[in-house]
């Protein structure tokens, strides 16, 4: 069985649905590497805004924010706006884009950055399908080289050996999972099961708005979040970029901080559906 985002949404408002994903789970997945994905033009606006930068004494806790899908256009301009928040990330890319990137791979990891796997080109690792529709023959060998030419392309491009990894859409099973635990990457979900796992998906790829970015953050953030946004957008990620004033701010109130250092559980209480 593989979980998704959009499956678990579909199923997480009642106690019932829960149990109905014991047996055959049919999922259907938000495909945000297809023609949204694509659509990461270059922008022309100004620098981000960023005026109240985090600045406080930590006392609250600290959380992680994540981006996915870079580098792409859209990047720098998201390191523009941490640089200015003082916020330190943790990014999850996918290796085919590296190439012709590396000086972003460079920025990123100068500012303090952390940068993860997020398989070579945004494969469905369940799957074997490609975000154009097409799909690879699923294998446990095609699975280890989505993670494996992902982590040799990092760290050609100067980057240490990735120890995260976050599967495109959210889509994993026991049997991914071992692969990578194999080749020593840890599981870090987009999403959480239980708003208790704390993993507060923005949803900024399914077109939320800034307004909604801020609501869904601030409404649930607290210590040791994992936030996820994402950087390989277009509108969705400066979407992102332009919620982030709000939630530094609320941050501030609360005395919290940004790490890089993943808590314990990343997975989102996803793998024990699995017994």
């Amino acid at each position: 069985m593989t979980l998704t985002r959009r499956g678990i949404t579909a199923v997480a408002a009642s106690a019932a649905a829960a149990v109905a994903l014991a047996g055959t789970f049919q999922v259907v997945i938000q495909d945000h590497s297809g023609s949204a994905f694509a659509a990461t033009t270059a922008t022309t606006r100004s620098a981000p805004i960023t005026e109240r930068p985090l600045d406080n004494d930590c006392s609250g806790g600290h959380v992680t924010f994540t981006f996915d899908d870079g580098p792409r256009e859209n990047t720098e301009r998201v390191l523009d706006a941490l640089d200015g928040f003082r916020i330190d990330a943790v990014f999850f890319w996918n290796g085919q884009r590296i190439k012709g990137r590396e000086h972003t791979v460079t920025r990123a990891l100068a500012e303090g950055h952390v940068i993860g796997n997020h398989s070579w080109d945004h494969a469905n690792m369940t799957t074997g399908e490609l975000p154009d529709g097409t799909k690879q023959t699923w294998s446990p060998a095609w699975v280890r080289s989505e993670l494996e030419r992902t982590n040799e392309a990092l760290i050609a491009a100067g980057a240490p050996r990735p120890t995260l990894y976050r599967p495109p859409y959210g889509a994993i099973n026991k049997q991914v999972d071992e692969m990578a635990q194999e080749l020593d990457l840890r599981l870090v979900m987009p999403w959480g099961y239980h708003e208790e796992d704390n993993i507060v998906d923005t949803q900024d790829y399914e077109g939320a708005t800034t307004q909604e970015i801020i609501d869904a953050t601030v409404r649930r953030m607290r210590a040791d979040s994992i936030i996820t946004m994402h950087d390989g957008q277009g509108q969705a990620t400066l979407n992102s970029v332009d919620a982030l004033q709000p939630i530094v701010d609320a941050m501030n109130e609360r005395r919290l901080c940004a790490t890089t250092e993943m808590r314990e559980d990343t997975t989102g209480g996803v793998l024990e559906m699995y017994g």
